[in-house]
C-alpha cells in the first residue's frame, strides 16, 4: 500500500514542519550557525561545501579536493558525501556560497527525508497512515540523527528505509521497473553514505533469499534475474565513485580488523540517548560509543507487533524477516570478538574501509519503527477505542524526540587574508603553524572551513586517510620558517605562504616574526595583518637561453 499524492504531500508539510521545530534554532541560523565546534563539524562543512563547489563550477575536478595540495583525489581521502553535496547545491547557489547555509539545509533535508522515507516503508508492509506517522516520527528523528549532527554522511538514513520500501516493492511483484528502483535505491544509498551502503546492501541480500522462501519463489529463474539486474544496476553506478578509494588502498589505506573493536558495542549504545526525557538513564550505563535507543514507545509497540504475530502464522512472513533484520545488525555491531562481522571483514572485501560497525545499529531503530507501524494497525483493526488514543501516542513520539534547543556555535569571522587570498592567482597555499601531531591535527579543519572562501588548493588537511608526504614532508615543515621548508614548500608548488601568529605563544609569535624579518628565505611579504602575514615564495627564473652567434 502505498500513500496517495495527496497523503505525500500531507506528509511532506508536516516532515518538514518538524525538522524545522526538533532542530530549532537551527533554521534562524541556517548562514550563520552550525555544529562548528569540532573538527568533524568543520570537516563536514567544508566537505559539502567543496561538492556543492566543485558541481557547480568545474565538475570534472570533483575528487581533486583542495586539501594536502599537491595530492590528487583528495576527496577520496574520506567519505565523499556525494548526495550531501548535491542536496547542498540550492542552498549554495542562493546564499552566494555559503558553507553553512549548504550544511545546514542538507541537515534539514536529511531529518524530513529519513521521516519521509520510514513513512515510505511502513505504507509499503501495509501499515495505516497512522501507524506510518508514528514509524516516522520513530526513526525520523531519532537519538541517533541527534547525536550525529556534526557527521553529514550519517544523518543519510533515509537511504536505508528507501531501500527497504524498494526492496518490499520488489518481492511482491518482481518487474524490470521494480528490479530497476531497488537497484536505483541502493545506489543513492551506498553513495550517501557507504557504511549505510554496504549494510543495506546485506540486509536486502538477506531479504531476498527470506522472501524467496517465504514467497516460493526460488525456483523463479525470473525472480533470480530480476534480482540480479538490480544488483547489476547498484555495481554499476557506484564503481566509478568507487575507483578512487583503490587508489587509496594501494597507498596502504586499510582498516584492519582490530581497529574495529574500539567502535562496537557490547549493548550499553542501546540505552544512550541524548533526548531530555532519556538522559537520566546515562549516568546507570556507564561508557557507551553511539546513541542507538530507539525509544522506550518503539520498544513497547514492537514488542506487542511480536506478542500479535504469535497469533497469525501469516504475519511472521514480515516480522521474521525483520527480526532476522534486527538479530544480524545487534551481531555486527557488537564488532570482531562476536564473530560475525570478523566473517565478513574476510569474506567481502568492502568491509576493509569500514571502521565501525557500531552504526549498522540504526537498523534496529528502523525495525522497532516497522514494527511499532505494525503492531498500531493491527490494533485498530481489533479495538475500537483505539483512535482516541492516537494523540496521546503521537504526543509521546514527539516527547522522546525532543533534545531541546540546540547548542550550536556562531559562524567565526572570515579574517582578511582568506579575502585577499580570494583575489590571488590560483596556486598552493601552505599556512601555519601546519598542525601534525594525532592530538592536533583536527586544527587543520580550521584552515579547511575558511578555504571554502577562497578555494585556493592549501598544503594543510585534515581526513580519515593521511598521504605518505604528509608525514615524509612534516620533520621539515616544523623547522618553519627555514631555507629546507620554504624549498619543500617550493617544490611542492606551493606559492602562497599565510603565518597565524595568534595561533602560536607569545614568545614563539615574535621570534617567527623576527626570523622571517631578517632571514632571507626567497619570499616576499603581500601584505601584513594585525595577527597574520602573507607571503609569496619566489621562484627562481628558468635560465636564459644560450644566444645565437
Amino acid at each position: 500500500m502505498l500513500p496517495s499524492t495527496r497523503d505525500a504531500c500531507v506528509a511532506t508539510i508536516l516532515a518538514v514542519l518538524l525538522s524545522v521545530a526538533l532542530t530549532w534554532p537551527l533554521a534562524a541560523g541556517l548562514g550563520s550557525t552550525g555544529r562548528i565546534d569540532s573538527g568533524d563539524g568543520r570537516h563536514g562543512v567544508w566537505n559539502v561545501a567543496w561538492v556543492a563547489h566543485a558541481l557547480t563550477t568545474a565538475p570534472t575536478t570533483l575528487f581533486d579536493a583542495n586539501i594536502f595540495f599537491p595530492n590528487k583525489h583528495a576527496l577520496a581521502f574520506s567519505e565523499a558525501n556525494l548526495v550531501a553535496g548535491v542536496l547542498a547545491i540550492p542552498a549554495w547557489v542562493v546564499t552566494g556560497g555559503n558553507p553553512y547555509a549548504a550544511y545546514n539545509s542538507v541537515v534539514l533535508m536529511a531529518f524530513t527525508f529519513a521521516a519521509l522515507s520510514a513513512y515510505l516503508l511502513a505504507r509499503t508492509v501495509g501499515s495505516t497512515r497512522f501507524g506510518a506517522a508514528i514509524a516516522a516520527l520513530i526513526y525520523g528523528y531519532s537519538p541517533y540523527m541527534f547525536s550525529h549532527l556534526p557527521h553529514i554522511q550519517l544523518l543519510m538514513t533515509f537511504g536505508p528505509a528507501l531501500s527497504l520500501a524498494m526492496l518490499h516493492r520488489f518481492v511482491d511483484q518482481p518487474t524490470v521497473r521494480r528490479a530497476v528502483a531497488l537497484g536505483v535505491s541502493l545506489t543513492v544509498t551506498g553513495l550517501a553514505c557507504a557504511y549505510y551502503g554496504i549494510f543495506i546492501g546485506l540486509i536486502v541480500t538477506i531479504g531476498v533469499l527470506w522472501f524467496a522462501v517465504a514467497d516460493g519463489r526460488w525456483r523463479s529463474w525470473q525472480y533470480w534475474a530480476l534480482a540480479a539486474l538490480a544488483a547489476a544496476i547498484t555495481v554499476a553506478c557506484i564503481a566509478p565513485v568507487f575507483i578512487p578509494y583503490l587508489g587509496i588502498q594501494d597507498d596502504g589505506f586499510v582498516r584492519r580488523l582490530e581497529e574495529a573493536r574500539p567502535y562496537s558495542t557490547t549493548g550499553r549504545a542501546f540505552l544512550a540517548s541524548a533526548v531530555i526525557v532519556h538522559r537520566w538513564m546515562l549516568p546507570l550505563i556507564g561508557e557507551w560509543r553511539d546513541v542507538l535507543f530507539p525509544g522506550f514507545l518503539s520498544i513497547a509497540l514492537s514488542l506487542i507487533a511480536l506478542v500479535l504475530a504469535l497469533r497469525q502464522r501469516a504475519r511472521w512472513r514480515m516480522v521474521g524477516f525483520y527480526l532476522v533484520v534486527a538479530v544480524a545488525s545487534y551481531w555486527i555491531a557488537m564488532g570482531p570478538d562476536a564473530g560475525l562481522y570478523t566473517l565478513l571483514y574476510n569474506t567481502l572485501p568492502v568491509f576493509s574501509f569500514l571502521r565501525a560497525p557500531i552504526r549498522i545499529g540504526v537498523l534496529i531503530t528502523l525495525v522497532t519503527g516497522v514494527l511499532a507501524a505494525l503492531a498500531l494497525t493491527w490494533l485498530s483493526a481489533r479495538v475500537r477505542a483505539f483512535r482516541p488514543a492516537g494523540l496521546a501516542l503521537i504526543t509521546i513520539a514527539v516527547i522522546e524526540s525532543w533534545v531541546g534547543p540546540l547548542q550550536l556555535a556562531a559562524a567565526p569571522e572570515v579574517p582578511a587574508v582568506y579575502e585577499r587570498l580570494a583575489r590571488m592567482p590560483r596556486a598552493g597555499v601552505a599556512e601555519f603553524p601546519y598542525y601534525r601531531g594525532s592530538t592536533e591535527r583536527f586544527l587543520n579543519t580550521d584552515y579547511m572551513l575558511m578555504s571554502t572562501f577562497h578555494w585556493q588548493p592549501i598544503l594543510n588537511g585534515y581526513s580519515d586517510h593521511f598521504p605518505p608526504d604528509y608525514y615524509t614532508s612534516r620533520p621539515v615543515l616544523d623547522q618553519f620558517p627555514s631555507q629546507a621548508a620554504v624549498d619543500l614548500m617550493r617544490e611542492k608548488g606551493v606559492r602562497w605562504v599565510v603565518v597565524h601568529y595568534d595561533r602560536y605563544s607569545r614568545a614563539r609569535a615574535a621570534e617567527i616574526r623576527l626570523q622571517l624579518g631578517s632571514a632571507n628565505l626567497g619570499m616576499r611579504l603581500v601584505e601584513d595583518g594585525p595577527s597574520w602575514s602573507l607571503y609569496e615564495i619566489i621562484w627562481p627564473m628558468p635560465p636564459a637561453a644560450p644566444r645565437q652567434p
